[in-house]
């Protein structure tokens, strides 16, 4: 069998090498907003404020999860 190989087209290694630093570079760049993320005192606030409201509500009633759901009666 002939290796042919076509002109125009890139090889295999660099395509994946490519891909390769795209996709480290955007988990780089991903990590570092994780890393800098600042939230602003109102945001703080905001989260502290649902804390509170939620330490309101009884725990029977936060831990009960009740699923109800009709089976229906066609079968294919």
């Amino acid at each position: 069998m002939n290796a042919y190989k076509f002109s125009a087209m890139p090889s295999n290694s660099s395509v994946a090498a490519v891909v390769t630093l795209l996709v480290s570079g955007w988990f780089v760049l991903a990590g570092g907003a994780i890393l800098t993320d600042h939230h602003s005192q109102a945001t703080l606030e905001s989260a502290r404020a649902v804390q509170v409201a939620s330490a309101d509500i009884p725990a029977a009633a936060r831990m009960t999860i009740v699923v109800e759901a009709r089976r229906s009666a066609v079968t294919l």
